[in-house]
């Protein structure tokens, strides 16, 4: 009998500690949740292999995410297929993306610059490959744009596509909304100047670059991606090989329910990709026109910049 009293203080003092560390735990991981009442909501959703953005005002961006510092941000994270892990390591932001699920964490951004985001959770064959470029901007209004004591809540909006080429230029727009679809980069080069991308909403005009363009055409040689494309394995192009006469418009339609590209060269490191037809980003359903008028008689691999693993063939006769 002598002996139980320090053993049930021993007990005590351990499950007093457990309690302890559970109360605090459950109060950080709410802190993270809970995120102030004038933050603006990011939606963020992660697929494979890229990463997708969407603003409370209905601004949609790819692969790459602009927002203003000094503004707290409060980011709901979903998957469209596995699970993924949304980083940003320099401001120690990790967060799992599940599907079905809609994980929060939010932050004050207190530093302009270019930073990275990536998946920390092996998500497939090219999971390496799933990263994006955040940059966090002045805050030139001086104050946030959301103000209200109520949880944000996201907005899909409508309306204007704003489709913006590797090199920063505008390929077309339509309608009267905004959504801004930025190409992936390569994170070891510097970023392009997006500032020279712009719209003109009011009078419905569009715009192309190099000789992609955003307008679908009502004959002549066609190139689909069928549904399915962005799972390897599957077909990336119908058909794969397209032989064309030089001068012919080709018209792309994306009949998958993932965004794509056709863009020249094996892969998104070829020396001159792009250079000779990009179609830029197209969203699901889609339509652009790939224009041979300046291209070069012969074979030239084309590959999708979303998913590398996409390719196929143009022959220009």
């Amino acid at each position: 009998m002598g002996h139980s009293t320090p053993e049930w203080v021993f007990i005590g003092a351990v499950t007093a500690i457990l309690i302890w560390v559970g109360a605090e735990s459950w109060n950080v991981e709410h802190s993270l949740e809970y995120a102030p009442p004038n933050s603006e909501t990011v939606r963020v959703v992660g697929q494979q292999w890229f990463w997708s953005f969407q603003h409370a005002d209905g601004t949609q961006e790819i692969n790459e995410l602009h927002i203003k510092e000094g503004i707290p941000y409060r980011f709901e994270i979903v998957s469209n297929d596995v699970v993924h892990s949304f980083s940003i390591p320099d401001f120690a932001i990790l967060m799992d993306a599940v599907p079905g699920r809609v994980n929060t964490v939010w932050n004050v951004f207190d530093e302009q610059g270019e930073y990275l985001i990536q998946c920390r959770e092996y998500c497939g064959m090219l999971h390496q490959d799933m990263r994006a470029r955040l940059f966090v901007e002045p805050n030139t209004d001086n104050a946030t744009a959301v103000s209200s004591e109520s949880e944000p809540t996201i907005s899909q909006g409508s309306g204007t596509a704003i489709i913006i080429a590797p090199g920063g230029g505008e390929v077309g727009s339509t309608g009267s909304g905004t959504m801004r679809v930025v190409e992936p980069r390569n994170l070891t080069q510097a970023p392009a100047n997006d500032s020279t991308a712009a719209t003109n909403a009011t009078d419905g005009n569009t715009t192309s670059s190099g000789n992609a363009s955003s307008t679908a055409s009502a004959s002549g040689p066609t190139l689909s991606i069928p549904a399915g494309a962005a799972t390897p394995g599957n077909p990336a192009y119908a058909p794969d090989t397209l032989t064309v006469t030089k001068g012919d418009v080709i018209t792309v339609t994306n009949d998958d329910t993932a965004p794509h590209t056709v863009t020249n060269g094996a892969t998104p490191g070829d020396a001159d990709a792009g250079q000779l037809f990009d179609t830029s980003i197209m969203m699901p359903a889609a339509t652009a026109q790939i224009d041979t008028a300046t291209v070069e008689a012969g074979d030239h691999p084309f590959h999708c910049t979303v998913h590398p693993f996409m390719t196929g063939t143009l022959t220009v006769q």
